[in-house]
Formats: C-alpha cells, structure tokens, sequence
C-alpha cells in the first residue's frame, strides 16, 4: 500500500508540472538510457576486442614458443649461429608479453613499458589499450584470473627454456662440442615445450568461456535498457503529438522570428497578403506597408512577363535567384524558395526570400581568384600534373609544353612512370606509393623525364595526397625542370675532383723527384769517379736515361695538377715522335704493329715538350687498350694548309690558318655516338675501375686547347677510331731537343752553404757533393733547423740552398727569416713544385731563384757559381 501511496504521489506530482518540464523529464530519461546503452556496448566492444586481442596473442606466443624450439632443436643438429639469432627473434615475443604483465600487475604500471612488451609480442598496436583495460579491471574475476594464472605458469616454462638455451648456446660455442650433451638439452626443451602446449590451449579455452558468458550478460543488459528506451520514447512521442496540438497558435508567430523574409501572395490578385518583421527589414518598406502591395513592386524595372515569375512558375516548388528592389532604390539579391500553401482555408504562394549579398560578394572575390589562378597556371614555370593511383595522368598544366614540349592533351590517359628513365622509375614509383597510403606530401629523387624530342629533363618533384579532395580527385605532384642546376652541380664536383686528384698528384710528383734527385745524383757521382770502368759507366749512363724518363713522368703529374711552369717552345712534331718511337713499342703488346708515318713537310709549333709527350702517350695507350685481340696503330703527321683546313673533311672545317696534324689510328672496338660525345668529359671512361679513372682524355682535351689547338674525333663501332690533333703551325727553327747526358765539370768554391733539406739521403748526397767542390756546408734537417743554426752560427753564410717544401717553416719563411738578420746572403731554392709561393724575395725584390728538381749535380754547382757571380757584379 505503501508503495501504492508513493507512486501515485509521484504521478499526481509529474501532472502537475508544466508541459514544458515533464518534456524535459521524459527527455532526460530518454537520453540517460540511450547514453546507458550506448555505455553497455562500448564495454561490451572493449572486453570483447580485449579477448580477442587477447586469443589472438596467445596464437601469436604459442607460434613464438614452437618456432623458438624448432630453432633452438636445428641449431643443436646444424650449430649454424643463423638458427640460434632466429631462436632469439622468436623468444622476444613471449618474453615481451611477460614484460607487459608483471607491468600491469603493478598499482601504477609504466604503460610505455607495457606498450613496448604488448607490440615486442606481435600484439597490434591498436589493441595495446583494449589489452591494457581487460587485464587491470578484471584480472582479479573469474575467467580472467584464471587465464593470467596460466600465463604466469607459461611464463615460468619459457624462462626453463631460455636458460637451456643459454646453456646449449655456451655448449655449441665451446671448442670441444659434447654432441650427448647437446642432445640432452634439447631433449629437455622439448619436453618443456610438451608440458607448455595443455597450458596453452587451457588458456584459450578459459578466454573463450569468459567472452562467451561476457557477451551473453551484456547482451541481457542492452536488452532490458533497449526496451526501456522504446518505452520512454512511445511517452516522449505521446506528448510531443499533445503539445503539438496544444501549441499549433503559438508556431504561427514563428514566421515573425525568422531571419529570412516570408511573403505569402495571392495568385489571383498577385498582391502580398502577408508580410513578417524581417521582410520588411530587408526591402526598408514598414510591414504594414508591404500588405497589398503588387508583386510586381517588389522587383526592379520590370519587363513584360517578369512581375508574375514567382507567382506563375510556384504552381509547386520553385527555387530561383533573383533580384529585389530595396526602398531606397538600391537592389538586393536573393535566393527564393516558393511552394504552395493555405492561408485561411485559400490557396496562397508562400516565399522565403534569403539575402545572398555576402554570397554573390564571395562568388565574385572567387571568381577574380579563378581567373587569378588560371593566369598563374598559364604563366608558371613549375609544372603541375595530377596523377590518378594507377599512374594515370589526369590533369597537366600549361608548362608542361614549355619544360617538355608536349601540348597537356597529348599527356592525358597516359601512365606518368612511363615517361621517367627506367633508372629512376623505381624511386618515383616507391615515392608516389607511399603519398598514395598516407595523406600528406612525400618528395622522390630528383628523376629525369622523357621530352618529346626524346631527350631527358632533370626533374624536382614533390606529390602531394589530395585523392580525397572531390574537386582534384589524385596526386598533386609538383615538378621543377633542374637540368641546368645539375649540369652547374656536375661540373663543381668534377672540379672538386679535379683539384683533389691534383693535389694528390703534385704530393706524389714532389716525393717522387727528390728520389729521383737521389738516384741520379749518386749516378752522376759514380760515373765521375775515374775508377769506374767502361762498363760500369755504361750502366750508370742507362740510369741516368731512365731518371730522366722519370722526370718526364712527374711532369706530366704536375701537368695534370697545374702545378707545374711550362715553357712553350718552338719544336719539331717529327723529331719529337721519331725520338719517342722506341718507348712507344715498349707500351704496345706483341700482337700489335706500330707503324709511324710523319711527313717531312709537316713542320713546327709551338708547346711545352713535356705535354706533347703526354699527349702522345695518352693517344697511344688509349688505342692499345682498344684492340684487345691485337691489331694495328697507325700514328702521322701532316701539314693542313690553310684551304684545306677550311674545306677539307679531315679537318672538320678548323678555322683558316696553317696547322700540324698529329693522327693516331687504331684498328679496335670503336665508339658510337653517344660515346663519342662524353669522351673529353673528366672521369668518363669505358674501362673497368682497375684499367682507367677518365682523366687521359680530358687532360689531352685541356693541353691541346691551351696550345692553341684542336681535337677531332671519327670512329665507328667495330671499325676502329682515329684521333687527330691540329696544332697552329709556326714557321720558327725548332729549339728543342731531348736531353742528352752532359759531361760538363762542376765548378768548385770555398764559399760556406745553409743546406735545408727535409729528405734524409738527398740531403746528405748533396752535401757530400758540395764539400767535394771545395764548399763549407752547414746541414739542416727541415726549415726550423735552418733557422736555429742561422742564430747561433757565428761566421759568415754567403748561400741558403733550401727546398720549399718542408714541415715545420717553409723554404720561402726560412729563407725571410735568415735575411732579415743576414741581408748579405743568397738565396737559391729547389723543389719539384712551388705551388707559386716563392715570389720576390725581402729587401731588394729581386726575383727568387729556383732549381727544378730533378737536376743534374753539375748543374747544382754551376748554378751556385752564377749565383754568387751575380751577386759580385752587383
């Protein structure tokens, strides 16, 4: 009775509240079922994914677990290391799970560590905080402490494992392997991984009953609140049907509160019956004004027919733009929305007039950005294309005729990576796959694209995701034509080439010639004893020959570094190649036949000897490694005069003047095309890495041009090439001559001599050499010794005869120094190169004197005679 009591109480106090509240009541009943059910299943998703996760993981372990064993049992039969790191790559997983649950068994739980353990497993890392949820609410429940109570036991077998296998690793690892050691381990985890396969399927099977029963218990609770939110909605809609009755007076003043304009007309007289607040605001025209004004009125300067559009077309619905005009005169667009409707029981037309002023003001700031925007496309100098997924090109700037010359139709429906070099299509290709998995922008290497003509395009691109915008639909990839940025790349790398090889090369030749400075010194010693038989003197000679071809050697790496002073000087071609001719057929090999054909009329020119050496050889070691079955080389002069240089086909149109034709002919492989125009290129080469590193030619190319000459180049694929060089031709003697071995004498002097040399044995020959002439010889091991012995030595030095490059104080600093105390004494250098800092030395300005090396130690001493000869006549 009692309960009787209270419910009816509590209905009789719901009726007495307004209409308004009880609506609010029913609604808030409404919404905390919804949200109740709503909340039942987001639980019953999470634990059920939990699970799921959960089962899934332990398929994972399990799989983990067996392979673990299967590798650790191969690597006791195979011992290849392979197996056991394989077996390390399956223990992590369930060694990652048990890092995740002793974290989440833990009050407060590290969740980094658990989401590390969790994905170290193979977990997804979507489901780390469904897994996380499942086990911290309910691990202490039923099913679920069950299950964690076998995964620790599982856990437990798994470290047995990893000490057995630890144990076998040592065992395997050792030098002396007990193969029935080895066996009994791995009998022992098999037969831990027997005991862990019941754990395993128990635990699935726990899991699975546990989902079961969640899912039923859930279901049974969404149920009774589904019903109980049916009913609460049945209410809800019985009293929204009531109050809709209740309140159909009240809606009708609505009209007034809307904000677009409302004007209802009658069709038969077309005039406005009625009017709401916000029509007049709109027209500036009083409300009361507005009812019984034509239809008519409404629009400005009408022309015949246009007064009834609203009226004729609203037999229906009608949607339209038009124009209204305000009272003041001004116009006002609008959008109309008419349809057919009843007022006081007579058909009317009913209009809802909305102010688009701000919209049509938008479409024409969007329309001048179109135009903008088609402008700029038209003029940019990038291009843009928009590639569909499949590589379709969809869309292609204007630009693209200007970058690759193909019109933008021609491109369209065509695949994009057929047009990249087959180098760089896979780049582009991964590039483009990965723009087209993520939204966002992702930039390939630059790539070259094939032109129209069918030459390539460098390319800067980067693609942009917009597969999801409706109005592009594709990839967005921007390109940058950068052929000409790479082109000045290329070349500040290939000097940056250039000038490292060429340090390397001006360190070598200034190693390489104070040992020939050694060798041809100590010879030049031998041969000017005059107990030296004929034979040994013969024999000191061929040294003294080769020395020299050395030399010429270092020059050409001096040539190459530009570290070298050339003289230009009036030769003869002939003589040049009849002089080299013997040491030609030292280079080529057996199978081929050097024949030489100079004509007589040929005449000279004028060059550094030493470089056309070089490009002699460079010509004739190219033809050799161009004939490698064998073959012949043909190498010529010739004189070309003027006309026929001009018109002759040999010459390939040189410009008017007389020149010296140098030919080398080979009988080899040959070149294309293609080939023929890299060839001059530093560091192109046909060879392999171990025969050639690119530099012959170029090096050639550069000492014929600084020569004042020209290079031409014919060939064909099988038939061989020929290489001809035209040098301007000078109608001056010939000065040149190969050095010959000079029996000149030394000349002696008592004159005391600073030698600083950094080269232990040079040094010390010429020291010998030089107190063998009569000299006082003061020796200094490098530039700072130099200085020191200058300080404390007492007496007077009348010559610094210093190299110029030596660690500590250079030649040039040593020689400053001295002076400064010893303004009286001479100056004579010696290096292999000078990288031109010697310049004028302190005091008077005088040029500074510098022997090259390698020299002649006759020539050493003379050369200290004229230096002190100068000195006496100043």
């Amino acid at each position: 009775m009692r309960f009787r009591d209270l419910a009816g109480t509590e209905k009789h106090m719901l009726q007495r509240l307004p209409v308004a509240k009880r609506l609010l009541i029913i609604v808030g009943v409404f919404v905390a079922i919804v949200v109740c059910v709503f909340a039942l299943g987001i639980l019953r998703a999470e634990i059920l994914s939990g699970v799921r996760a959960y089962v899934g993981g332990e398929g994972l372990w399990s799989k983990a677990e067996k392979r673990a064993v299967l590798s650790l049992t191969e690597y006791g039969e195979s011992r290849n290391e392979a197996d056991f790191q394989q077996y390390l790559r399956e223990i992590a997983v369930p060694i990652g799970d048990k890092q995740a649950r002793l974290q989440l068994q833990l009050p407060h739980p590290d969740m980094k560590l658990v989401r590390e353990g969790l994905v170290q497993g193979r977990n997804s890392a979507d489901d780390v905080e469904n897994l996380a949820f499942v086990f911290r609410h309910f691990r202490r429940f039923g099913y679920m402490a069950q299950a964690i109570e076998i995964w620790t036991e599982g856990d437990g077998y798994i470290d047995q494992i990893r000490v057995l296998a630890d144990e076998l690793h040592r065992e395997v690892q050792s030098r002396h392997a007990d193969p029935v050691k080895v066996r009994q381990i791995t009998e022992q985890i098999a037969a831990i991984d027997g005991r862990l396969t019941p754990l395993e399927d128990k635990f699935s099977a726990i899991l699975g009953e546990g989902a079961r029963w969640t899912n039923r218990a859930l279901s049974s609770a969404i149920l009774l609140a589904t019903a109980l939110l049916l009913l609460a909605g049945i209410g809800l809609s019985v009293l929204v049907l009531r109050q809709m009755r209740n309140s159909e007076e009240k809606y009708r003043n609505l009209i007034n509160t809307a904000n677009d304009a409302i004007l209802v007309i009658d069709p038969e007289t077309r005039r406005i019956v009625e009017a709401n607040h916000r029509a007049g605001d709109m027209l500036g025209i009083p409300e009361r004004d507005l009812i019984g004004m034509a239809e008519g009125d409404l629009y400005p300067k009408p022309e015949p027919g246009s007064p009834q559009l609203l009226s004729v077309q609203a037999n229906g619905k009608h949607s339209c733009e038009l124009e209204l005009q305000r009272a003041d005169g001004t116009r006002l667009p609008v959008e109309v929305n008419a349809s057919i409707t009843e007022l006081k029981g007579r058909r009317a037309i009913m209009g809802i007039f909305r102010d688009i002023r701000e919209r049509v003001e938008a479409q024409a700031v969007l329309r001048r950005s179109e135009e903008r925007f088609g402008y700029l496309m038209q003029n940019l100098s990038d291009v843009i294309t928009v590639v569909a997924v499949d590589g379709t090109m969809l869309y292609h700037s204007p630009s693209i005729e200007r970058v690759a010359g193909y019109k933008p139709s021609e491109l369209l429906g065509q695949n994009f990576l057929s047009f990249v070099h087959p180098d760089d299509r896979l780049a582009v290709r991964g590039a483009l796959e990965r723009v087209t998995l993520k939204v966002g922008s992702a930039a390939p290497p630059e790539f070259r694209f094939c032109r129209k003509d069918h030459t390539w395009v460098w390319l800067e691109s980067v693609g942009n995701n917009l597969l999801n915008d409706v109005a592009v639909g594709g990839i967005v990839v921007t390109s940058r034509d950068v052929t000409t940025r790479r082109g000045l790349e290329e070349q500040v790398r290939q000097s940056q080439k250039m000038e490292a090889v060429g340090r390397l090369a001006g360190g070598i030749a200034h190693d390489f010639n104070n040992l020939l400075m050694v060798i041809q010194g100590y010879a030049e010693i031998v041969r000017q004893e005059e107990s030296a038989s004929p034979e040994i003197r013969k024999n000191v000679d061929t040294i003294l020959r080769a020395s020299t071809s050395a030399a010429g050697l270092t020059r050409q790496l001096l040539s190459f570094s530009r570290k070298h002073q050339f003289t230009p000087q009036v030769l003869e071609v002939n003589s040049l190649v009849d002089q080299m001719s013997e040491m030609l057929l030292g280079v080529l090999r057996e199978e081929m036949d050097l024949v030489v054909n100079l004509d007589h009329r040929a005449g000279c020119i004028s060059a550094d000897p030493g470089q056309i050496e070089q490009v002699i050889m460079n010509l004739v070691v190219n033809a050799r490694d161009a004939m490698p079955k064998g073959g012949k080389l043909m190498l010529e002069t010739a004189h070309i005069g003027r006309e026929k240089a001009r018109l002759g086909r040999s010459s390939s149109g040189l410009p008017a003047g007389d020149y010296v034709m140098l030919a080398v002919t080979d009988t080899g492989i040959g070149m294309d095309a293609e080939t023929q125009s890299k060839i001059f290129e530093p560091f192109f080469t046909t060879k392999s890495k171990e025969e050639g590193t690119g530099l012959g030619l170029s090096v050639l190319y550069n000492i014929v041009r600084a020569s004042g000459g020209h290079v031409r180049v014919s060939s064909e694929l099988g038939r061989g090439s020929t290489f001809r060089i035209y040098f301007p031709r000078v109608s001056a003697p010939a000065k040149f001559a190969l050095p010959e071995l000079s029996l000149e004498p030394a000349q002696p002097g008592k004159e005391t001599i600073v030698v600083a040399e950094d080269q232990p044995d040079l040094r010390w020959m010429i020291c010998q050499f030089l107190q063998g002439l009569g000299y006082s010889v003061l020796e200094a091991t490098d530039g700072r010794d130099a200085v020191a012995l200058a300080e404390h030595y007492t007496g007077r030095i009348d010559l610094l005869l210093t190299d110029v490059v030596m660690p500590h104080i250079r030649g040039s600093e040593v020689a400053r120094r001295m002076l400064e105390r010893r303004p009286e004494m001479q100056v004579l250098f010696m290096s292999g190169y000078t990288e031109g800092e010697i310049g004028s030395l302190p005091g008077d300005g005088e040029e500074a004197q510098v022997l090259q090396k390698p020299f002649e130690l006759h020539v050493l001493a003379n050369r200290i005679r004229e230096v002190f000869e100068a000195r006496s006549r100043r």
